[in-house]
């Protein structure tokens, strides 16, 4: 339980600041079941979160009038180069950093996709889509959801009395 609260923390924490510094985060729509097949990643993932994050992070953007985007399950955003634009055809995991044949550019992977996926939610490719925060886009709903404004505590004012419990 205190390893599980540590963890919960330190989401709301990474979440919130989030939220708060930036009106638009771009993630990967992550297969996470995939991940999960893997024997020796299964419980480092599991671990990690995945959903959790992005349920936080979505109602916290939306809390705050910041849009949450997911980039395409498919889209090559480590395998791109960001230079030029040409796709990598074999790029391992294991392969941190590489070079593109065709225009020489060095890229670190990971700064790399963080690149690519600047670059991709700033255009208008229709692998690119808003996240609602009810997490209805994956349900097969056909309409958008309508998402409710957060609840707020309401406190008694100077001039309110008090009611006794």
């Amino acid at each position: 339980a205190r390893i599980r609260n540590i963890r919960q923390d330190g989401l709301h924490k990474l979440t919130t600041k989030l939220s708060r510094e930036a009106s638009t985060v771009i993630i990967e729509d992550l297969n996470v079941r995939g991940m999960m097949a893997n024997r020796h990643l299964a419980r480092a993932i599991s671990d990690m979160g995945f959903f959790e994050f992005r349920r936080q992070l979505s109602y916290k953007l939306a809390r705050l009038g910041g849009t949450l985007v997911a980039a395409g399950r498919f889209f090559a955003s480590s395998k791109t180069c960001s230079a030029c634009h040409t796709k990598a055809e074999v790029l391992p995991l294991s392969v941190r950093s590489w070079t593109c044949a065709n225009c020489g550019a060095h890229h670190d992977r990971d700064i790399n996709a963080a690149i690519n996926l600047k670059n991709l939610a700033g255009s208008e490719d229709l692998k690119v889509r808003p996240v609602s925060a009810c997490g209805v886009e994956g349900s097969g709903g056909g309409t958008d959801p309508v998402v409710k404004p957060a609840t707020m505590k309401q406190e008694n004012g100077p001039d309110q009395k008090r009611s006794a419990p």
